[in-house]
């Protein structure tokens, strides 16, 4: 069996899970799920070698917290222990943070397939949320040390 025929054996297998009927790449070899209207898994055969990428869109790179964010990702990405054995990439050309992963093809468990890709989805889940709250927390800091800022050029420091 050739690596899109193992593909589309796992991905049929998947489709009976999730209750959808045809569920196969296409001729990009590509192929898109989309969980709870809002995540959207992709899965992507390299043929040339021979392995199956799993990604997902986590969120745009936010200007505010920038470097926050992305020390926070490479924190999860070391050995992996944050990340699941997935990985955190940045597509430089729509500046998204991808959440990412490589399966060999054949795979060595292809049984465990299901549970591994619903691991990957819990994981792009729970980053969305944690990278909007560090979003939101930055926003704030930030608009505390304007007004703080402000205050001072109309009032001055009290501090000497």
């Amino acid at each position: 069996m050739d690596c899109k025929e193992e593909v589309n054996c796992l991905l049929q297998r998947l489709g009976k899970v999730l209750d959808l009927s045809s569920l196969t790449l296409d001729s990009n070899n590509h192929c898109l799920i989309l969980f709870d209207d809002k995540i959207v898994l992709n899965l992507e055969l390299c043929e040339e070698e021979s392995a199956l990428v799993v990604y997902s869109y986590i969120s745009v790179v936010p200007f505010t917290g920038k470097e926050l964010v992305l020390e926070i990702l490479l924190e999860a990405n070391f050995f992996w222990k944050i990340s699941n054995g997935a990985t955190f990439a940045l597509d430089k050309q729509t500046q998204t943070l991808v959440l990412q992963q490589k399966f060999p093809i054949p795979l060595v468990r292809p049984d465990k397939f299901e549970d591994d890709l619903a691991v990957f989805v819990d994981v792009a889940e729970a980053w969305i949320e944690r990278i909007d709250g560090v979003c939101t927390e930055a926003e704030m800091l930030i608009e505390e040390d304007l007004k703080k800022t402000s205050v001072e050029k109309t009032y001055g420091s009290w501090k000497r």
